[in-house]
């Protein structure tokens, strides 16, 4: 398949403003590839607007005790998107709040790019993502690789050969990890990356509170590849630039 597959979980309620459609935007108006992307889980109208975009109906999986539900749902919309695109050899994994605001390629996204030497969180948080991320950081320990924080927010490649091995390696249907980190710090175990860095790299600007430089935001439209935010860096100014950007208002 000639077609870069491109995955985007979507989860309707968690859910904020127009997220998954300014991203959509980004890859339509900037990746210089010939693409198809896949929103799997919830549907969203966005779906119906092109041939380069399709609705992959993917129900939540049951929350399991002691697992991370949206880790478990990632391997469950996979699988179906595998399903779906069965001659592609792989997918870029990308999220509903990445948004791409320069032009960018597949030698963009293939490069090795670490958030940070080692995964380093509270294994007591109350945050269920970082007790996943301090778990897989223990079975890459456990298995003897290396522990370097991959969780980018950033559009990952994934070779589905690769993937699947990990998934049954790791009964990953029903033990939540951290996909990425797993991935690329097994696959990849002599590799040096490179470290992302805000202030210098052309890549990210990550938007992950409310108090986030409104300057630095204002910049990235011109300096980075990327925007991206967590919830809590969603914010109305955000929203607003965003709005302008991709769609004029």
């Amino acid at each position: 398949m000639s077609k870069v597959v491109v995955f985007i979980p979507y989860c309707a309620e968690g859910a904020q403003g127009r997220e998954l459609e300014y991203a959509v935007a980004g890859w339509r108006r900037h990746f210089k590839e010939d693409y198809v992307i896949a929103v799997a889980g919830d549907y969203h109208p966005v779906t119906d607007t092109g041939s380069d975009i399709t609705s992959i109906r993917s129900e939540r999986v049951p929350g399991l005790p002691g697992q991370y539900r949206q880790h478990l749902d990632y391997v469950s919309c996979l699988k179906k998107v595998r399903a779906a695109f069965p001659e592609s050899s792989g997918f870029v994994f990308s999220a509903d709040d990445v948004y791409a605001v320069n032009d960018f390629d597949m030698a963009d996204i293939l490069f090795l790019k670490q958030r940070a030497s080692d995964i380093d969180y509270d294994p007591e948080s109350p945050n269920e993502w970082r007790r996943d991320a301090m778990k897989t950081r223990a079975a890459l320990l456990r298995d003897g690789y290396p522990t370097r924080d991959f969780t980018t927010h950033l559009p990952q490649w994934y070779e589905w050969e690769k993937i699947v091995a990990l998934w049954e390696r790791y009964d990953m249907e029903c033990e939540s990890y951290v996909m990425e980190d797993l991935y690329y710090n097994i696959y990849y175990r002599d590799r040096i990356p490179f470290q992302l860095d805000a202030m210098t790299d052309n890549l990210k600007c990550g938007i992950y509170e409310a108090s986030a430089n409104p300057v630095l935001i204002d910049a990235a439209f011109k300096t980075k590849i990327w925007i991206n935010n967590s919830p809590n860096g969603w914010t109305k100014r955000l929203e607003n630039a965003l709005e302008r950007y991709f769609f004029g208002v």
